[in-house]
């Protein structure tokens, strides 16, 4: 209906916060994209730092590059069919003729403009995307678990980079959500033992994870833990390390806990573009090391089909907040009473208007 509007979460200036609740257009779909109804969009660390000016966007501009949604309605030359349920990769613009493109890394483009920072994203009741991203999701996956597609998918592409050992040991640092995921993913993927280890500050994410089966180490000081790793291990070390927090503790402690000629994995994005590494250390490891960053197409039917036969569920990660109470999703992400938090654009809570 041509003036039609909606609120949206906007990031209205290049500076510090300038996060409002606006309407905006409802949008349409030109040829080649499709427009969804959103049913999740998650808050991711990007998001974040998107908040707080730490890293590259278009404003003004809708959040959420995370999310689930029902087509609503589809450009010109558009095969799918309304009310199917679809994920969306984030590498909208993407060129298509660069040398990473034609290698089949668009998500590494230098003119991608993801939904959420460079084009509009999903923290509104609709979302248009290029068709050509979309991935629709098997009937056997749930709402909350199909909203967390993304993350799960950024773990997958990380374990194509540096494979999980089969019947090996993989020690992840850092629980939150990727962190938990990268754990569920490896466990999966055949690993013979998982470990997630995180600090006192993150005990509550760390008893989340055991509750799901996974072996959850506490790092309160009282014992190295790459010593326990050792212990444990016949004095090897593990067969892979994969480091989430990308702070300078934990990508200490990964690559002491890894046994020579072992895999460390790095999934954590950190928050100085200097940090200090036990680069001695890993020498001295002959450590393979892979960094990995976003999402390919492949980790995105691979992401789901662990979901749909049920080797990994991500949904008790996810904390559901109502649109306008954007702020009470990102406080709980900050004090951390939720792992995962997800906007739902279609529940109302007047109480907070």
């Amino acid at each position: 209906m041509t003036g039609a509007t909606m609120p949206a979460l906007r990031k209205l200036r290049a500076e510090d916060t300038h996060l409002e609740l606006v309407e905006v257009p409802v949008p349409q779909a030109p040829p080649g994209w499709a427009v969804l109804d959103v049913t999740y969009a998650g808050i991711c660390g990007t998001d974040v730092h998107i908040t707080h000016n730490q890293f590259p966007s278009w404003p003004p501009v809708t959040l959420g590059h995370e999310f689930l949604g029902v087509v609503a309605s589809a450009g010109e030359g558009v095969a799918l069919v309304p009310g199917t349920r679809v994920v969306s990769e984030p590498h909208s613009l993407a060129c298509g003729i660069c040398h990473l493109c034609r290698r089949g890394h668009a998500e590494l483009c230098a003119a991608k403009r993801s939904p959420g920072w460079g084009i509009d994203g999903a923290m509104a009741r609709q979302v248009a995307v290029p068709a050509h991203l979309l991935h629709p999701v098997p009937d056997g996956v749930g709402d909350l678990a199909a909203a967390l597609t993304e993350p799960t998918a950024v773990v997958v592409s990380g374990y194509e980079r540096a494979p999980v050992p089969l019947g090996g040991t993989v020690v992840v640092v850092g629980p939150g959500p990727i962190g938990i995921l990268a754990a569920l993913v490896a466990r999966a993927g055949g690993s013979g033992r998982v470990v997630l280890v995180g600090r006192p500050s993150s005990k509550g994410r760390l008893e989340l994870a055991a509750s799901l089966g996974v072996e959850a180490w506490l790092d309160d000081g009282s014992a190295p833990v790459p010593d326990r790793v050792r212990d444990e291990t016949a004095g090897r070390g593990a067969d892979l390390v994969v480091e989430t927090s990308g702070s300078p503790g934990g990508i200490a402690t990964c690559v002491d806990s890894a046994r020579r000629r072992g895999a460390l994995l790095v999934l954590g994005v950190p928050d100085s573009p200097l940090v200090e590494v036990p680069w001695g250390v890993a020498m001295n490891r002959a450590l393979d090391v892979s960094f990995s960053l976003s999402s390919s197409w492949s980790s995105w039917d691979a992401a789901l089909a662990l979901m749909a036969r049920g080797a990994v569920d991500p949904a008790p990660l996810a904390t559901v907040f109502p649109l306008e109470r954007w702020q009470d999703a990102f406080a709980a992400l900050a004090d951390r009473t939720a792992v995962k938090a997800l906007i739902d654009p279609s529940r109302l809570d007047r109480s907070s208007l």
